[in-house]
């Protein structure tokens, strides 16, 4: 295969075809320009608006024999071989260059996966022979190449022009272009940074930048760099609750925030809450916080909060729970107070309140708790200096303790409890990964929490309970008495009314949106999926292509409604396929 880059502009080009993968060739023939007739019997939602708006010529009918003829590019992405042959027939006999989607042997060019950062471009392809490799790589590209890439591109290109403006020798615009690339890029790290104007002008006269001293050392990634001078103008920080894990905790302030951003910093636990509509024009930035595992520095974050603020961007730092109850929102605050950059804070639902509510436990009711306790546990692992009054804690007959963090240290706090002096058959219980699908919970008395705990393999994220009023656990534990409970299943945009009821009966719903955003591959990456309902074949077409990604690792059921959207999903691999009719079902019981 010989790879080109084609100028689309203006020409005329065919996808046959009504399906997700019809809908994926014409939106980057439109991006790019084209004018594109899409001929299909039936077709998705959305090439349906395309055609409304006049975006597309939409002709509703079936292919006909020879027609590929008439046009410059072809792609053909029907379910039935027989027509996707036939169009490349017609196409190959005229010598017009076609493609036919998942067939190597009926295409006479290969689309290569993108990564796109404006005006820079990164193809990566395999001459049709490995697909799904094509398709990882990519995912493995966007989640290394930051939007920053797209304006140190274009700083690049004007950079160029004005090296070549001046005329100068080869090697004297090579070496300008050597120092351009050092001074911006971690080539290790794969990080970029937009110089400033003044170093721009520097290295074109072959001086040294405004801020070089010596001979600089290249870009290590550790700086962002300055802002541009040209822009005065501050953006703005929202310090954004996300809530604990179910995606309807999120506030309708802080929904608001996240669908008026520029750019979002969120945490790992906190993508779940991602609206998966957001524009894919909207930075996300994952800073992937896992309990005592925190790659990105807390300092690195802050850092990269008044990096985003002096480019002028709204920006969300999207925090699970709430930002001020240990999730460090306070230290990230001050540091832009002291950078001077304007910030608000939207508080979120704090996971010791929402998580054991939604097992079933009032953290206070006036027959058993008067009074709520919510701390660390890890300052019990503290021999000095610890910050809590244990003493106080373990006679305090009359509160509810909640510990945050608590996975680890648990052993030492029910220690640190039991030598103050607690009762050992105090109720107590064990909480993770509270409101969302994949929450587990185990009862117990304080003393024997430790060992039920390990007996029921339960692992961070996760939070314990200590009070009488976890006795009332079992009597109030409606989360788990849904039919739906457990389930984590992604369903089309366009099938809101059925998300809707799938959701009143306890299943976690993702609404996506087709084509699939940038954002909802991030929320479906937050946790493992258990299921995907597809209402029709060009549905199964449209989802097929994230299988394999982030949240699709273990058994994702293919809920099928009607029998040509089962054998669609059974053709193209889909090992678990069932009738939507069967979750309906359960829905009722």
């Amino acid at each position: 295969m010989f790879p080109v880059m084609l100028s689309l502009k203006n020409r005329r080009c065919l996808v046959v075809g009504g399906g997700g993968v019809a809908l994926r060739k014409t939106l980057s023939l439109v991006a790019e320009g084209a004018r594109v007739t899409v001929v299909a019997p039936e077709v998705i939602e959305t090439l349906q608006e395309m055609g409304q708006r006049g975006e597309i010529t939409l002709e509703s009918r079936p292919y006909g024999q020879g027609e590929a003829a008439q046009y410059g590019l072809v792609f053909a992405a029907t379910d039935k071989r027989e027509v996707n042959r036939l169009v490349f027939e017609d196409a190959d006999a005229a010598g017009v260059w076609v493609n036919v989607a998942d067939d190597p042997e009926l295409c006479s060019f290969q689309l290569p996966a993108r990564l796109q950062r404006g005006s820079l471009q990164v193809a990566i392809g395999s001459g049709g022979e490995a697909p799904f490799v094509v398709r990882r790589l990519r995912r493995l590209l966007e989640s290394r190449f930051g939007h920053e890439w797209g304006e140190w591109f274009e700083a690049a290109a004007r950079f160029r022009r004005e090296v070549r403006r001046r005329r100068l020798s080869g090697p004297e615009q090579e070496s300008r272009f050597d120092r351009f690339f050092a001074q911006t890029v971690d080539a290790e790290r794969i990080r970029a940074r937009v110089p400033t104007a003044a170093e721009e002008n520097a290295w074109i006269e072959g001086r040294r930048g405004a801020h070089e001293t010596g001979d600089p050392p290249p870009f290590d990634g550790s700086s962002s760099g300055l802002p541009k001078q040209e822009r005065s103008k501050l953006g703005f920080v929202s310090l954004v609750g996300a809530g604990p894990g179910c995606p309807g905790l999120l506030t309708l302030r802080g929904q608001q925030r996240l669908m008026a951003a520029d750019a979002v910093v969120y945490d790992r636990l906190a993508a779940s809450a991602l609206p998966c509509e957001l524009a894919p024009s909207v930075e996300l930035h994952p800073v992937g916080k896992l309990a005592g595992h925190h790659p990105i520095p807390q300092e690195q974050i802050n850092a990269q909060l008044v990096r985003l603020a002096r480019e002028g961007k709204r920006v969300v730092r999207l925090k699970g729970g709430d930002p001020y109850v240990f999730g460090r929102g306070g230290e990230e605050a001050e540091e832009l107070a002291r950078q001077g950059i304007p910030f608000e804070v939207v508080p979120g639902v704090t996971a010791g309140i929402a998580a054991p509510g939604w097992m079933g436990i009032p953290v206070t009711h006036r027959r058993d708790a008067v009074r709520l306790t919510l701390f660390t546990a890890h300052e019990s692992i503290k021999d000095e200096g610890s910050q809590i009054r244990w003493d106080l804690l373990a006679k305090d007959t009359h509160a509810t303790l909640v510990g945050y963090m608590g996975m680890s240290a648990l052993p030492q706090v029910v220690e640190r409890l039991l030598a103050a002096g607690m009762d050992p058959e105090t109720p107590a219980a064990m909480v993770q990964n509270g409101t969302s699908a994949g929450q587990r919970s185990v009862v117990s008395t304080v003393s024997a929490l430790p060992e039920a705990v390990k007996r029921e393999g339960l692992c961070p994220p996760a939070l314990f309970v200590i009070g009488r009023t976890v006795n009332r656990a079992e009597r109030l534990a409606w989360f788990r008495r849904l039919p739906l409970a457990g389930e984590r299943i992604v369903v089309a945009a366009a099938h809101s009314a059925l998300a809707e009821r799938m959701e009143a009966s306890g299943a976690e719903t993702i609404m996506m949106p087709l084509p699939v955003t940038p954002a909802a591959r991030a929320v479906m990456g937050a946790s493992p999926l258990t299921g995907c309902v597809v209402c029709s074949p060009a549905e199964v077409e449209a989802f097929d292509e994230e299988r394999g990604g982030p949240g699709w690792e273990g058994k994702v059921i293919a809920w099928c409604q009607g029998p040509e959207t089962a054998a669609r999903a059974r053709k193209l691999g889909w090992q678990w396929v069932e009738g939507l009719e069967r979750l309906e079902r359960r829905q009722a019981m």
